[in-house]
């Protein structure tokens, strides 16, 4: 190479690389975050599944679950400027020794190869910018409703539009939960329907005004469109779970209408809403017995107030939530809080009462009221930073069962959601669940892994009295308290 050819050479390396450095700062950028749990379970409670489980399916005296569980989440942003991204998020979680290599992808395990362990996608939607005052959203995204998550706290393919004018904005959008087309659609034929007929859809409004950056108000609506199929029928009190516990012909509307806010007084923040439900499921023409017979009116409701100031190293708080259970006498009324079917309530720091997300970070997800409807829950809590590594929370927890005691016009269904003494025949000796004691010990090992250890305990209140699975054929007992105990690595980027 010549000395002419090396000069030019280092004039263009010096070109390209003032080039690069010119660039504006909204050039395209690539972000990667993700976190990776370790769970380790000891309980006579949990095991390895989802859902609701009722003390009344423990025995009198039961064997301890021991699991090991882990949870893997990455997340990559295609950032192409201020205004424009696309986010996915990618999942896989896998129990040792369970490596089983068909089935869903999200509960697939890791034996002694990890040949089973699945990918699941849990967010992947594009956000843009439309001007300065509008943000649009679509695809597979994080939704998580104003009343703290009662009605919904999911992941939902969905379609959002925010608009902000000052201190007021206004979220607008649309959700398929569910296409049922392939079971024949909305009239049940045999041949499967159309898409787009046999839906279970969600329209959500959210109205925001900021009084002051401490004190914010939001007024929401939200409309249940459910159309698809989720059993032969509705037979029953669920406990909230009566939109997915219905069929093609008893189609759905509900409608949701809550007001929320929060505040700050001093060092006190304070938090609350109040919400009501109504609407009404159609009556199964084909049928000629209750319940499914005739429509059903809905008047759910729910309520919530919270407070928390810092105390010494820590947060003390307390919360109240109410949300209705179904204690009609009659088949046309569900007074019961209904629900999207997957909710939460963080607010308590239950770790086996209610459903807790923060609680939840492998696919251990059991608690009394997994589908946070028909309670009453009372929490005092204290959550106390006592180094800058070390961590100590403490909660406790009161629950009670408001519709304790349904009303069976003759129908036996109900039966199952009556926890009856088997000794004296009587449903319920009295409305109060019982009380948790929990407590977690947290160290920040490093920056980026965190190390803890929780445990919770619950001392079952009269609502369970003579209602375990017995152990025996013979004896009629109560069932044993639930407990749970967990030793846990939190790894974050």
């Amino acid at each position: 190479m010549t000395k002419f050819q090396k000069q030019m050479l280092t004039i263009a390396a010096a070109g390209a690389l003032t080039a690069v450095t010119a660039l504006p700062a909204m050039a395209f950028e690539n972000e990667f975050h993700g976190l990776f749990n370790f769970n380790t379970i000891f309980s006579n409670y949990n095991s390895a599944a989802g859902g609701d489980k009722s003390p009344t399916a423990l025995k009198d005296k039961n064997q301890m679950n021991n699991y090991f569980e882990q949870r893997t989440r990455i997340q990559y942003i295609a950032k192409a400027s201020d205004d424009l991204k696309l986010v996915t998020h990618f999942e896989i979680n896998s129990r040792f020794g369970n490596s089983k290599l068909g089935g869903d992808l999200d509960t697939d395990g890791a034996g002694d190869s990890a040949t089973g362990a699945g990918i699941v996608v849990k967010h992947a939607y594009l956000q843009f910018n439309v001007g300065k005052n509008f943000t649009a959203l679509a695809g597979l995204m994080p939704y998580k409703d104003t009343i703290k998550g009662l009605l919904v706290d999911a992941d939902v393919p969905a379609v959002v539009g925010v608009t902000t004018l000052g201190n007021y904005s206004m979220t607008l959008g649309y959700s398929r939960l569910a296409d049922d087309s392939q079971n024949g659609g909305m009239n049940g034929s045999a041949t499967p329907s159309r898409i787009g007929d046999a839906n279970k859809d969600l329209f959500l409004m959210d109205n925001a005004f900021a009084f002051s950056k401490d004190t914010k108000a939001v007024f929401s609506y939200y409309l249940l469109a459910d159309y698809a199929s989720s059993t032969a029928g509705y037979t029953g009190d669920y406990y909230g779970k009566l939109l997915n516990a219905h069929s093609q012909k008893q189609a759905i509307l509900l409608h949701t209408l809550a007001l929320s806010g929060q505040t700050k007084l001093g060092g006190l923040n304070l938090s609350g809403f109040a919400a009501m439900q109504t609407g009404h499921m159609k009556a199964d023409p084909t049928a000629t017995t209750l319940p499914t017979s005739t429509s059903m009116q809905f008047h759910g409701w729910a309520a919530n107030a919270a407070a928390d100031m810092m105390v010494g190293p820590g947060k003390l708080k307390t919360a109240f939530l109410f949300t209705s259970g179904d204690n009609s006498s009659s088949m046309s009324h569900y007074n019961g809080w209904a629900t999207s079917s997957v909710n939460s309530y963080n607010e308590g720091g239950m770790m086996i009462l209610a459903r807790n997300t923060y609680n939840s970070p492998t696919s251990t997800d059991q608690y009394i009221r997994r589908d946070v409807s028909n309670i009453a829950l009372l929490t005092l809590g204290y959550d106390g930073q006592l180094t800058e590594k070390f961590n100590l929370n403490g909660n406790v927890g009161f629950g009670w069962a408001p519709a304790s005691n349904p009303k069976l016009d003759g129908l036996t269904a109900f039966a199952a959601y009556q926890h009856k003494d088997a000794k004296t025949g009587v449903a319920n000796a009295s409305d109060f669940m019982g009380t948790e004691i929990n407590l977690e010990a947290g160290y920040q090992l490093y920056k980026n892994l965190k190390l803890q250890a929780q445990a919770g305990y619950m001392i079952l209140g009269g609502f369970y009295k003579g209602a375990a699975a017995n152990s025996t054929a013979t004896a009629v007992k109560d069932p044993e308290n639930p407990y749970t105990m967990r030793l846990q690595a939190r790894y974050t980027f």
